[in-house]
């Protein structure tokens, strides 16, 4: 029987979590006691259903992993470690118990990361804000978005385009189910269920982004709102100019007949460095995608080698929805 969240109330859902996650059990005072770190690095992000995600897209374990994914990726891009993160659950008394459980089972199912303490209050939609805490080595490593240099050359570690139409990718396949993650109805190509597999299961580049660091880059930045968003945040802080040469060899095959659009998609998680000119890093899957000239905080971009203009950077969380 699958009772819902408001037969147990706030204690008994907590208990129960308790009871059912082994890793939770430290839980309990007002505060999370922690271990002292050399160079914390703190990040947080919120989700609210309807508009980061819908709770039929798949089921509630991928979710909790998507969004804790996407929160890691914060502290990928600055080349730490991440330690510890602090939930704040707003649910919907009417959800069901075995929903909310599968759901922290994605949250928790990672082994390097601690759920260390949280917040459990009632909302008329579901939504989680998720803090996490990492480590860095020394805060002049740390990598940051002021630090790309003219001269630079600028790579990414992955595809792009895995956002671009997902929703209505999804509403077409009725959402994916099971382990598998196969289309509950419609009909989808293999290179739509390849994209839609990726959008749903993103993976911060945490280990990526240490060696990274540990190879001498001082800039990076990751690319939750577009490549062309952030590739503007690097150009302005940093106070150069940035050279985008993007082509189909950089996107998912269901997305490589509408690039432009498939840049400012966003939700991709990779990472988007500069590099000296010198630093290889294909061998590790990364691809170069331009580079830094000296400016003030401008971007040009050139596809299969002309140049081309563009009416959005990528998305905006507090912009007009169309």
């Amino acid at each position: 029987m699958n009772r819902r969240v408001s037969e147990l109330g706030e204690r008994g859902l907590i208990r129960r979590l308790r009871e059912k996650f082994p890793s939770l059990h430290s839980i309990g005072d007002d505060c999370a006691v922690l271990p002292g770190i050399r160079c914390p690095v703190v990040t947080t992000d919120s989700f609210f259903e309807g508009t980061h995600f819908h709770r039929w897209w798949a089921p509630p374990q991928i979710l909790g992993r998507r969004l804790l994914e996407a929160a890691l990726s914060d502290i990928a891009a600055m080349g730490a470690t991440a330690k510890w993160f602090f939930t704040a659950l707003s649910v919907d008394p009417g959800i069901g118990v075995n929903w909310i459980e599968g759901f922290y089972q994605g949250l928790t199912e990672r082994e390097d990361v601690i759920l260390a303490g949280g917040e459990t209050v009632r909302g008329e939609r579901l939504g989680i804000t998720l803090t996490v805490i990492g480590e860095g080595e020394d805060r002049d490593t740390i990598l940051r978005r002021s630090s790309l240099h003219p001269g630079d050359n600028l790579w990414i570690t992955g595809l792009l385009g895995r956002a671009l139409d997902a929703p209505a990718k999804l509403e077409k396949a009725g959402g994916l189910s099971g382990k598998d993650l196969k289309p509950r109805s419609g009909f989808l190509s293999s290179a739509e269920l390849e994209q839609l597999r990726a959008f749903l299961q993103p993976r911060a580049e945490l280990e990526l982004g240490i060696k990274l660091r540990k190879a001498g880059i001082r800039c990076a930045i990751d690319i939750s709102d577009g490549l062309f968003s952030e590739a503007s945040h690097l150009s302005l802080e940093s106070s150069v100019d940035t050279v985008l040469e993007i082509d189909e060899t950089l996107f998912f095959d269901s997305v490589k007949d509408n690039p432009l659009a498939a840049s400012a998609a966003g939700e991709d998680y990779v990472l988007l460095f500069g590099a000296p000119v010198g630093l290889e890093f294909s061998s590790v899957g990364c691809s170069k995608i331009g580079r830094a000239e000296t400016g003030n905080g401008e971007m040009t971009i050139f596809l299969d080698g002309e140049r081309v203009s563009i009416n959005a950077k990528g998305y905006d969380h507090l912009g007009v929805r169309k």
